[in-house]
């Protein structure tokens, strides 16, 4: 571990003190609680009731015309919005994390007159954990939360300052107080948008005047009491499941910042994506600009340590557009003039022919980005088997080794259809190099399994070429925080279990949806996200194989890579701490790498594995990695 490295360690100290207490989205809601044992999934929003209509409008949203902002490393969030009668107003929420819960503080400010019945704060509560169980509020009797829907689906209405909800079994409360009585209810919800116990608090009834402010603070706290989970058993079986080739990340935007050089020398990149700009070509390529420069020269940094990588198109220079000038850059699906495929494609091999004779650079593969759905460049799926064609005979034409991908897709639900016109093209497919798709979103096992299954079909690698969770954090930077880094973990867990990929590139290893924080004075400080990545990036072998764990309880997943004699299995605890038993494994020597929120990257000597079994710890919301370097072949069982 370089100094560097641990002297960042030290600067974070103070950070890491407080445990979250809750996760947030792009926009400031609350979308779980967060305390020693599984997350607990609550949902919030600000809410205008229409008059005479009752129709009710969410406010705390973002649109082009009205962006919300994130005040820099503070949970607190601005927007504006408009009513349907375009009466305007603008919100503010900010949380307060403490050791006891958070302060969650929400306020409307009206700019114009607003005509409404009400103004409502709403909570979104879990009803599997919580049906069955009791509401408590003081100086009232309990109120059974019902299991069948009641007449009135608002089963409780009152003034009152605080109240509490508790699951049948104690093993959860939810305590809410107000800085006053407050007008609440309490409704069974089952709607398209989905089912919960839906606790909603009046901030003001009746219209508003321009300028008037209303704002309500609400003090959460969850408390778990938990028995201890029994030991969790996982199986490893060592018969390989498929080829293994490395974790990588994308370069794609921003290669001059001081990020892109941090984590390319501190992680272990074994691949990597790059933005063919071609816009900027089109413009510079007589004398090219900063960002230009800055990437080929992270190409030739790649070449020089052999790692292979992507080259993919974002946006084409207007010209090459059927609608030129016509929509905004960001526009979705624009498609490609045909008459100008001829230009495109010199355009494409120029940039190509540059990087190779002037920087001694080429890439493995090339595609344009999602061209499913149009980020930003648009194909069908006839289309994509043409254009595969077409640039694949060019790229041949001009003596160049890169290949085309098939897909590059986002994201993964049943987007695998899109490269089946183009598979069983014979014309095509002698162009492909792998098959790729983004995983956006997550999908369920059976459409993660789909991707491998075509890959395997094709006899073909397959490439996770952007891996991220939620592909609207990038707004407010929601993926500031260790909840964040611990959905990517599972992500990486579900993928490797289910699609079994040879290449996951994480997005990115920019400043975009950045691993670390730059400081005042441009000292760089990884974040609790940049260790767990690290767990991946580093300690995995490879090239290597993918081996199957199996898990007997949901919270804890596993997944083990090998080469040779080398292994590491990592195991993601998504709950309360506990007893994780592993057998199957080989003889060998084993130390431990952990993970928690507020410690890091920390390694524990195990000693060898008896009769194939390991015993180990697992702390709250953790990753551990086992490792050997000296593993004996272990035959399997019959």
């Amino acid at each position: 571990m370089s100094p560097g490295i641990l002297l960042a360690c030290a600067l974070l100290a103070s950070y890491l003190l407080a445990a979250e207490k809750a996760a947030y989205d792009s926009l400031g809601r609350l979308i779980a609680l967060l305390a020693e044992g599984p997350e607990v999934p609550v949902s919030s929003g600000l809410v205008a009731v229409l008059p005479v209509t009752g129709k009710r409008i969410p406010v705390q949203t973002r649109s082009p015309h009205r962006p919300l902002r994130r005040e820099r490393d503070k949970l607190l969030w601005t927007g504006s919005f408009q009513l349907p009668d375009e009466g305007e107003g603008t919100f503010r929420v900010e949380s307060a994390e403490h050791p006891d819960g958070l302060t969650y503080t929400v306020s409307i400010t009206a700019s114009t007159p607003l005509q409404v019945d009400s103004l409502e704060f709403v909570l979104d509560l879990p009803r599997p954990l919580l049906m069955g169980g009791t509401l408590l509020v003081p100086d009232q009797r309990e109120i059974l939360l019902p299991a069948v829907k009641p007449p009135d689906p608002v089963f409780f209405r009152a003034e009152t300052a605080a109240l509490r909800l508790a699951s049948p079994d104690q093993s959860h409360l939810l305590d809410f107080r107000f800085d006053n009585p407050r007008s609440v209810s309490l409704l069974d919800r089952w709607d398209p948008q989905g089912r919960s116990y839906q606790l909603r608090i009046v901030l003001a009834r009746g219209p508003l005047d321009a300028g008037a402010a209303v704002s309500l603070p609400v003090g959460i706290r969850l408390v778990q009491k938990l028995r201890p989970p029994p030991p969790a058993r996982l199986a490893l079986r060592t018969a390989a499941t498929r080829p293994f080739l490395g974790f990588g990340g994308n370069y794609c935007w921003n290669n001059r910042s001081p990020v892109a050089a941090y984590t390319l020398e501190n992680l272990r990149v074994a691949w990597a994506r790059v933005e063919m700009k071609l816009v900027a070509w089109d413009r510079e390529r007589d004398n090219p600009g900063p960002a230009l420069r800055a990437d080929f020269e992270t190409m030739r940094k790649f070449q020089v340590r052999r790692i292979p990588y992507v080259i993919s198109i974002w946006w084409l220079p207007e010209r090459f557009y059927t609608d030129p000038h016509e929509r905004p850059r960001m526009a979705h699906f624009r498609r490609v003039d045909p008459e100008k495929w001829d230009e495109l494609a010199d355009l494409i091999g120029s940039y190509l022919l540059y990087a190779r004779n002037h920087y001694g650079v080429e890439p493995d593969l090339f595609s344009f980005n999602e061209a499913n759905i149009g980020v930003y460049v648009g194909f069908t799926a006839e289309e994509h088997a043409r254009l595969i064609k077409r640039l694949g005979a060019h790229f041949q034409k001009l003596g160049l080794k890169t290949k085309m991908l098939l897909g590059d897709a986002t994201g993964p639900r049943d987007t695998h259809n899109y490269v089946l016109t183009a598979a069983a093209d014979p014309h095509a497919m002698p162009f492909v190099g792998a098959v790729a798709f983004h995983s956006w979103g997550g999908a369920t096992a059976a459409q993660y399994r789909a991707w491998g299954e075509v890959a395997e079909w094709l006899g073909l690698p397959l490439l996770v070429t952007e891996l991220g969770v939620d592909a609207q954090a990038y707004h407010t930077r929601a993926w500031e925080s260790y909840h964040y880094g611990l959905r990517e973990a599972r992500m990486i867990q579900e993928i490797l279990s289910h699609a079994r990929p040879q290449v996951l590139l994480y997005w990115q290893f920019t400043d975009d949806y950045s691993l670390v924080r730059t400081r005042e004075d441009g000292a760089i400080e990884p974040t609790a996200r940049f260790w767990l990545i690290k767990h991946y990036t580093d300690l995995t072998p490879s090239p290597g194989e993918l081996l199957e764990v199996s898990s007997d309880q949901p919270d804890v997943l596993g997944t083990a890579v090998r080469s040779q004699s080398r292994y590491a299995i990592h195991l993601l605890n998504l709950g309360a701490a506990r007893t994780v038993e592993i057998e199957g494994l080989p003889e060998a020597s084993w130390s431990g790498v952990l993970t928690t929120e507020s410690s890091h990257y920390r390694q524990h000597p195990l000693g060898r594995s008896a009769a194939g079994k390991l015993s180990v710890h697992l702390p709250a919301r953790s990753l551990y990695t086992l490792a050997a370097q000296d593993a004996l072949p272990r035959p399997e069982a019959p």
